[in-house]
């Protein structure tokens, strides 16, 4: 017998799951939303964690968390003044990110500023890079976690004494490239990188729970030689695409006090006008206050230092101790906030240092930032440190960190000695492991060469080979950049300096061939491209001509010596290694030497003493230039750069030893040796 339902009973089960259907529906479509919007507004990271999480706390809402009221910032709800200090995360290895905030907030600041450095994270076009010390998200929330607020700074522009002013390399690749400007290629390029940046940027933003209370557009625009509607219209375009991007915090400017009235002109609408200067506070904040009465003043930049030069003395325009206190006290007695750039400076790892010209000549930054920092560039805490801590207690009790905390103590630095570099490899020897040579009718620079699919040489040296005939006399080269030496015939004839036309003579008895011809090599370094001014965006290698007793050689052969991570290793484990020789005079060559490590590592010092001009790798990082003209002459290598066992110490020479090839591993820095020329 069939069972037989009631029909008013079916009619309201249809109606229910009409209901259950609609539901469902419903549910579908919010959790589609939901997926859309965590995809556009948070995502995941590289391992997969969701964006839209700031260590465990979700979004909260999208009202900016740095406001104002009068001449009053309010953070978070509480009225407070931005006690800042600058450290920027890619020059600090990531095992002391928190050691320095730690002692940043020890110190009595409770935020933290630092740039991003484009040509770090972008390297190549469309090739992005946040691990290791790279990790921008991990340094904020190191931050976060030591309850500090963040400024980013997020350029593209940064200057900072970074190579090119933190613009890639590649860009110039672009013959007609115009950088920092309106110029459709830069601004592609730009929105491109800020879309990636950006979504690692918007999650951290203390709207959602996390530390980052402001943003910089672009910096020191108003000092840019440019007019004030394109200014403007730039301006507009890096805040516009910001804000379409999610960025909802305050927007700040940065220039010096000279160039506020143009500042306030282009800056995006809304964005607090900020200042920058080394003396004279007074002065400063009433040129700020001018233009901005009714808005809190805020020193985007005092500089409780400066960066040195090669072949100039150490921290030429510093600040005494003394200065320092009076001029930070000025400051907060007059109601202002600031940023000590540089709280901590860091190092210039790598290839990444920058320049300056001035009066037409090329001044390298060295590979030491320490810059008169308040923190060392390893870190220590200097009388600087305990003047400024003891002032902020004394005059802005009301912001300082609570509870206050203890005065740190410095990290163990350790003597490992010296260390015999026993093998060697002449450059020459290693053209098999660099980039088959591009063949041209004239030299290029390293930018316009078509490697790295089309992006050109970003850094390092370019070896320019051609043959001429062995009855030459005379070499002249125009427009070199940076710094350079010549062989003929594997032998090094002569060293090559930046910018001036020069001209070298040849040996008639060094070219004894019986082809009749003779081989000569160009070897030219980029020392670090220009970060300040109108020459930003300089190309590197030979921008001119070579010229053989007056007349073009029409046959080159250009080679690119990158030194990326690949060509160590390969050149490290294979080549023609031999034993280092007694004499010298060697030309550009790698050496190489390991010392063991018995206990825990700690940090040291490699001196250079001895030798002339070249780079240093320590377990396959480049840590830097070395240059015997002073002032740096130790090289700062942080612990975690070394282990427990066999460390290997790589070096590349550009010209040769004075002395012995050994280095030596002390307990302590050198950094204001007396300039000296060249040897």
């Amino acid at each position: 017998m069939a069972f037989q339902i009631n029909p008013s009973l079916r009619r309201r089960l249809e109606k229910l799951k009409c209901k259950q259907v609609l539901i469902c529906l419903l549910i579908g479509v919010l959790i589609l939303f939901i997926f859309v919007y965590s995809r556009n507004h948070g995502g995941t990271g590289e391992n997969g964690e969701s964006h839209g999480w700031i260590v465990g706390r979700p979004y909260t809402s999208k009202l900016p968390s740095l406001t104002y009221e009068g001449r009053d910032f309010v953070v978070k709800g509480k009225k407070m003044r931005l006690l800042s200090g600058t450290i920027h995360y890619f020059r600090v290895v990531p095992d002391y990110w928190n050691d320095r905030l730690m002692k940043l907030k020890a110190m009595g600041l409770n935020t933290v500023e630092t740039y991003v450095a484009w040509n770090m994270h972008e390297p190549l076009p469309g090739k992005y890079d946040f691990t290791g010390i790279l990790d921008l998200k991990q340094f904020v929330i190191t931050a976060q976690k030591l309850d500090l607020n963040v400024i980013v700074r997020p350029g593209p522009y940064i200057c900072g004494e970074w190579d090119n002013g933190g613009l890639p390399a590649w860009l110039l690749h672009d013959p007609n490239m115009r950088l920092r400007s309106t110029y459709k290629p830069y601004q592609d390029a730009v929105e491109k990188y800020f879309t990636e940046l950006f979504k690692i940027l918007v999650p951290l933003q203390g709207a959602y729970g996390g530390p980052v209370i402001a943003f910089q557009v672009e910096n020191e625009y108003a000092q840019h030689n440019i007019d004030n509607t394109t200014a403007k219209e730039h301006m507009n375009f890096l805040s516009n695409l910001m804000r379409r991007l999610g960025a909802v915090e305050m927007f700040v400017t940065s220039d010096g006090g000279n160039d506020l009235v143009k500042s306030k002109q282009i800056a995006p609408e809304n964005a607090l006008l900020t200042v920058n200067f080394q003396k004279d506070p007074q002065e400063e904040l009433r040129k700020l206050m001018n233009v901005q009465p009714d808005k809190p003043m805020m020193v985007m930049e005092f500089w409780p230092g400066w960066f040195d030069h090669w072949g100039y003395e150490h921290l030429k325009r510093d600040v005494t101790t003394t200065e320092l206190i009076e001029r930070i006290t000025t400051i907060l007695k007059l109601g202002s906030s600031f940023n000590l750039y540089m709280f901590h400076g860091g190092t210039n790892f790598g290839f990444m240092n920058g320049a300056n010209i001035v009066d037409g000549q090329y001044l390298p930054d060295v590979t030491s930032y320490d810059y008169g920092a308040p923190l060392s560039e390893c870190g220590d805490i200097t009388t600087k440190y305990a003047g400024l801590r003891n002032v902020l207690q004394d005059f802005a009790s009301d912001s300082i960190p609570v509870p206050f905390p203890d005065s740190p103590i410095n990290n163990k630095k350790a003597s490992y000695g010296e260390v015999q570099l026993s093998l060697y490899l002449k450059l020459i020897q290693a053209l098999d492991y660099a980039p088959p040579p591009y063949e041209s009718t004239h030299p290029l620079s390293m930018e316009l060469l078509p490697l790295n699919n089309g992006a050109g040489q970003g850094y390092g040296y370019i070896l320019y080979r051609t043959t001429i005939p062995s009855t030459s006399s005379k070499v002249t080269i125009t427009d070199l950049r940076d710094h350079g030496v010549a062989l003929l015939d594997n032998q090094p004839v002569s060293k090559l300096t930046s910018f001036a036309s020069q001209s070298f003579i040849l040996n008639p008895k060094m070219m004894e061939d019986e082809s009749g011809r003779s081989v000569l090599d160009i070897l030219v370094e980029n020392t670090g491209r220009v970060n300040f001014g109108k020459f930003v965006g300089e190309r590197k290698g030979i921008n001119g001509d070579v010229l053989i007793d007056g007349k073009h050689s029409e046959r080159w052969k250009i080679y690119s010596f990158e030194f990326k991570s690949d060509f160590i290793e390969q050149v490290t484990s294979g080549g023609l290694w031999t034993r280092t020789p007694s004499q010298s005079n060697v030309g550009p060559s790698l050496y190489k030497g390991d010392f063991t490590i018995s206990g825990h590592p700690e940090d040291t010092f490699i001196d250079m003493v001895g030798w002339t001009k070249g780079i240093v790798f320590i377990n396959g990082v480049n840590i830097g230039r070395y240059w015997n003209i002073g002032p740096q002459q130790t090289l700062y290598v942080p612990a975690p750069l070394l282990k427990r066992g066999i460390n290997r110490v790589l070096i590349f020479e550009m010209h040769r030893p004075k002395t012995s090839f050994t280095v030596y591993f002390r307990d302590s820095p050198v950094l204001n040796k007396k300039p000296e020329t060249e040897m």
